[in-house]
C-alpha cells in the first residue's frame, strides 16, 4: 500500500494543504518544531492507530490557536497498491473513521491499511527500556491477528481494575481469574509473533554486526511450560509480594524480549551505533512479516531515523528500506542525498 496524496485541515501546526507523494521514500526535513513529527503522527492516526502519545487527548490534535467552537480538524488520504482506498479522520472530541465513506473501526482500518510506525525511542530496542519492545511485538501482533488488540486492550482494563484493588489494600483474586485468561494468551501470541520476527531477521543481515537471537521472557513467569499453567503458578508464588507492593508483578505488562549477540547480551555487546542498525534491521523484519501475513505492503513510518549515525550506517539503512519496495514516511533535521529519496522540506508547518 502507499499514500498517494493526503490533505490535512487544522491538524496541529500543520497548513491546510494537499500534498503527493512519492510511492517509494519520503524523506521530510526541517529544524526542530517545524512540523515534521505532527505530519507523520496525522498519517499514524489516519491509519487507525490514534496519536503517537497514547493519553493524548483528541480535542488536543486540534490546529493549535484555534478559537473555541470554530470546529475540528479533519484528515483525509488517498491510497492505492494492492487495493484502492479513500479514508478520512473527523477530529473533535474524538476520533472517527471512515473508508470509502463508510465508518470503519480502527482494527479493521489498520488491517486494510497497514501502517508501522516507529518513533526515535524506537531505536532503542537493544538498549532501552523493555516497553519499546513490547510495542513492537504489539504493533505486529494488531495487523497481524484479528483478536490481538482487543484482547490487550480488555487485560489492561483488568490489569487497571486489579491495581486499584491492590492500592486500596483490598483482595484481588476476583480478577486474577480473567488475567490469568488474557494474560496467558498474550503470552503464547507474543512468543509465536517473537519467534516469526526473529525468522525474518535473516533478510537483514547486511544490517547486523553478528547473529542475533530472540529470548522472549514472560513478565514474572518462567515456572512452566504451559502459558496458561504458568500464569496461574506465577499469581500464586507472587501473591504476598504484589499485597506488599502493592502492585501487579505477573503478567504481560512486564514482559520483556532479550537479545544475545554472537554469544553475549546485545546491550552490552554492540555499540551504540551497531545497536541502531541492529533496531532498523528488527523494524524491517516487522515489516516484511506483515506483509507476509497480511499480503500488501505496510506503509514504514520513521522518525529521526538516522540520528547518531555515521554516514555507512545511513547508507545502509537507507539501501535495506529502498530494498523493501515499501513506501516509507521518514522525518530528520537534515537532508539525505541518496537516489531514490524524494525530499521534502517543512518550516512552520508548511511544506515546501
Amino acid at each position: 500500500m502507499f499514500f498517494r496524496g493526503t490533505y490535512f485541515y487544522n491538524f496541529r501546526n500543520l497548513t491546510s494543504e494537499r500534498r503527493e507523494w512519492n510511492n517509494g521514500f519520503n524523506l521530510v526535513t526541517g529544524p526542530n518544531g517545524a512540523g515534521k513529527t505532527n505530519f507523520l503522527e496525522g498519517l499514524n492516526l489516519i491509519s487507525g492507530w490514534g496519536p503517537f502519545e497514547r493519553s493524548a487527548k483528541i480535542s488536543g490534535l486540534v490546529r493549535w490557536g484555534l478559537e473555541s467552537g470554530t470546529g475540528g480538524a479533519s484528515l483525509w488520504g488517498g491510497l492505492d497498491g494492492e487495493g484502492r482506498y479513500e479514508i478520512f479522520a473527523s477530529l473533535s472530541s474524538r476520533c472517527q473513521l471512515k473508508c470509502d465513506g463508510k465508518p470503519s473501526g480502527a482494527t479493521e482500518m489498520r488491517r486494510r491499511v497497514p501502517v508501522l510506525s516507529f518513533l526515535s525511542g524506537s531505536m532503542s530496542l537493544i538498549k532501552g527500556g523493555a516497553s519499546h519492545r513490547r510495542q513492537m511485538i504489539d504493533r505486529v501482533g494488531a495487523l497481524i491477528s484479528t483478536p490481538y488488540a482487543k484482547r490487550l486492550y480488555d487485560y489492561r482494563r483488568a490489569l487497571r481494575q486489579k491495581t486499584a484493588l491492590l492500592r486500596g489494600y483490598r483482595d484481588a483474586r476476583a480478577v486474577d481469574g480473567v488475567l490469568a485468561s488474557l494474560g496467558s494468551w498474550l503470552w503464547l501470541t507474543r512468543e509465536e509473533i517473537a519467534r516469526m520476527i526473529c525468522s525474518e531477521l535473516i533478510f537483514f543481515s547486511e544490517l547486523l554486526p553478528a547473529p542475533l537471537e530472540f529470548f522472549f521472557e514472560r513478565g514474572g513467569g518462567g515456572l512452566e511450560k504451559d502459558p496458561a499453567e504458568d500464569f496461574k503458578l506465577s499469581l500464586a508464588a507472587r501473591r504476598d509480594r504484589e499485597r506488599a507492593s502493592r502492585a501487579p508483578l505477573v503478567g504481560p505488562q512486564r514482559d520483556d524480549v532479550r537479545f544475545s549477540c554472537g554469544g553475549r547480551d546485545a546491550s552490552a555487546a554492540l555499540s551504540r551505533g551497531q545497536s541502531r542498525r541492529t533496531a532498523a534491521a528488527l523494524m524491517l523484519a516487522c515489516a516484511r512479516l506483515v506483509e507476509r501475513c497480511l499480503g500488501r505492503k505496510p506503509v514504514l513510518i520513521f522518525d529521526e531515523m538516522t540520528s547518531e549515525l555515521d554516514e555507512s550506517g545511513r547508507e545502509a539503512i537507507v539501501d535495506a528500506l529502498l530494498a523493501t519496495g515499501c513506501q516509507v514516511f521518514a522525518a530528520a533535521t537534515d537532508a539525505l542525498d541518496y537516489n531514490g529519496i524524494a525530499a521534502y522540506r517543512i518550516n512552520n508547518g508548511r511544506f515546501t
